[in-house]
């Protein structure tokens, strides 16, 4: 109990806590060597973007592939354990056909009561069905599983533009800024 307690305090305390978000301010140089310096690290930039973006794209065709395979024999396990969960389905109802476990005591005391002399234990099928029925697999969960195993989408081309701005002169300052529950 004491944990529970514990832990929606905590969950409390949280909630109210202010939240921010890092905002940056780039301040070029002034010397036209300097601008001209910017202006290359932004078209480096440019290009590090576009590299990024069609390295992602092929590697997402080939993710696609992956996907596509992982797809197809998740879906020849999954036939195999549907195969598996119909045979028990059949044998759990041919049970239930028997009779073996239609009695109200039974579900409500967990044994079974035959007959005025008392409870006598049944042996046979639970009366619950509790075999779980497989999950069909999803083409595109699995193209995507691929996907973020395989392919990167962050190139780290703005921590590039930042030192390339910051070794032609220019300045970059970090603020951190309060976007929700700010004290006043």
């Amino acid at each position: 109990m004491k944990y529970v307690i514990f832990f929606l305090t905590l969950l409390f305390f949280t909630a109210c806590t202010p939240k921010y978000k890092n905002t940056y301010s780039y301040i070029a140089p002034k010397s036209p060597d300097a601008q001209q310096c910017v202006q290359q690290c932004k078209e480096e930039l440019a290009t590090c973007k576009a590299l990024c973006k069609s390295n992602f794209e092929i590697c997402a065709k080939k993710a696609e592939t992956i996907g596509k395979k992982n797809y197809e024999a998740k879906m020849k396990n999954y036939y195999q354990a549907l195969e598996a969960y119909a045979r028990q389905m059949e044998m759990y109802n041919f049970q239930r056909e028997l009779f073996w476990f239609d009695d109200f005591d039974y579900y409500r005391n967990g044994f079974g009561y035959y007959g005025p002399f008392g409870p006598r234990l049944m042996i046979g099928p639970s009366p619950m069905y509790s075999y779980p029925r497989p999950v069909k697999p999803n083409l595109q969960q699995e193209i995507l599983q691929a996907q973020l195993k395989n392919c990167r989408i962050d190139c780290k081309c703005i921590d590039a533009y930042d030192k390339c701005f910051e070794a032609c002169g220019g300045k970059i300052v970090q603020k951190r800024v309060c976007i929700k529950n700010c004290p006043k």
